[in-house]
Order: C-alpha cells, then sequence, then structure tokens
C-alpha cells in the first residue's frame, strides 16, 4: 500500500510539473509574441535566455516519467497517464523551442508594415488562447473541452492564408524582407497553436484510451 501511495504521489507530482513545463512554454510564447507586435528586442532576448530553463526541466521530467515506466511497470490508465505525460512534455518544450524562433525573428531588423502585423497580432492572440486552453484541460482533466480543442486543429490556417495574400500584393524594396520575416513568424505561431491542440488529444488518449485520428505536429 505504501509503494502505490508513492507512485501516486509521483504521478500526482509529474501531472503538475508537466503544467509548470507548459506554464513556461505559454510565458515563452507571450513574451515572443509581444516582442514581435511591439518590436522588443530586449522582451525577445529575455524569451532567448529563458529557453535553456525550459530544455532543462523537460529533460528532467521526462526522465522522471521513464523511471516511473522502468521501476513501477504500470498498466491501463497509470500506463496512459504516463505516455501522453511524455507526450504533453515534449509538445511544451517544442512550443518553447518555436517561441524562441519568434523571438528571434522579433530581435531582427525588418519593417514591419501595418496590415501585415495587424494579421499577426490575431494570429498571436488565438495561439495564444489555445496553448491556455490545452493547459487547461490537462490540469483539469477536462475530455470535453479537450475534444473541442482537438476539433480546432487549422484553428489558424486561415490566417496564414490571409496573411500570405496580403504579404503577396506587398511591392517596393522592403517587401522582400517583409516577407521572409513575417511568413516566418506566421508559420512558427500557426505551429505553436498546433501543439496546443496536440496537447488536447493527448488528453483525450489519456482519458479514453482512444486518439483522434489526426497527423503528428513534426515542426
Amino acid at each position: 500500500m505504501t509503494t502505490r501511495i508513492s507512485f501516486q504521489e509521483a504521478m500526482g507530482a509529474l501531472r503538475a510539473n508537466v503544467d509548470w513545463l507548459g506554464s513556461l512554454a505559454e510565458d515563452a510564447v507571450r513574451g515572443a509574441c509581444e516582442a514581435l507586435l511591439n518590436n522588443d528586442r530586449n522582451r525577445a532576448e529575455a524569451v532567448i535566455l529563458g529557453d535553456p530553463d525550459i530544455d532543462a526541466l523537460f529533460v528532467t521530467l521526462e526522465q522522471e516519467a521513464y523511471h516511473l515506466i522502468a521501476r513501477q511497470a504500470p498498466v491501463a490508465t497509470d500506463l496512459r497517464f504516463l505516455v501522453s505525460a511524455l507526450r504533453v512534455m515534449a509538445d511544451w518544450e517544442r512550443t518553447g523551442g518555436l517561441a524562441v524562433w519568434v523571438a528571434k525573428i522579433a530581435a531582427d531588423d525588418w519593417p514591419r508594415e501595418p496590415g501585415t502585423m495587424l494579421i499577426l497580432r490575431e494570429m498571436a492572440a488565438r495561439a495564444i488562447d489555445l496553448v491556455d486552453q490545452a493547459r487547461a484541460v490537462w490540469s483539469k482533466k477536462d475530455l470535453e473541452a479537450a475534444t473541442v480543442l482537438v476539433g480546432l486543429d487549422s484553428a489558424l490556417d486561415g490566417g496564414y492564408g490571409r496573411l500570405t495574400a496580403h504579404l503577396l500584393a506587398q511591392e517596393g524594396p522592403d517587401a522582400n524582407s517583409l516577407v521572409m520575416n513575417a511568413l516566418l513568424a506566421g508559420r512558427h505561431i500557426g505551429r505553436i497553436a498546433d501543439h496546443a491542440v496536440a496537447v488536447a488529444d493527448r488528453v483525450v488518449y489519456m482519458l479514453t484510451g482512444k486518439s483522434v485520428a489526426r497527423a503528428e505536429v513534426t515542426g
């Protein structure tokens, strides 16, 4: 009985720590998007400097999860939780990495055309909202909300399409720099949203044993 209680306590701590990792990733996304939209190089640099903390926590939590699997040989519900935790922490680690890419673009010197920045602002707000929702469904084990979130698999596709169409119409000597940086920023923000949806999919699997059929996020 003591061993079982210890195992359950360890899994509870792991759940909380995975959410902590998610909070660091969310903070990085918020910081990177604010830096991008406000042309704030100091904020961008802070996001970049904070990335090793996310990476280090990810490695620690990954080791803890594998240790629990190896030492306790969990089955059924417990094993699904641990497998889901590993996948969710990987999503959060990658989210932090994408935030760094956005921050690096924010730190570069390129023309911020108003229409382009408006679209990026809308995309960033949506991505941040999805990350926040993903953290909530993980923390609360909310199957209904997770299922709804998984249904938003292409949530930012429309925004990226608008961004692309808008940038194709840009002309002048600054157009190339604007298009290259804005498209990359939009793509990274879209991938952040994809990872948030993937977290919801992991929660559905954790609670039901079934994963919604969708492609894995590779970026």
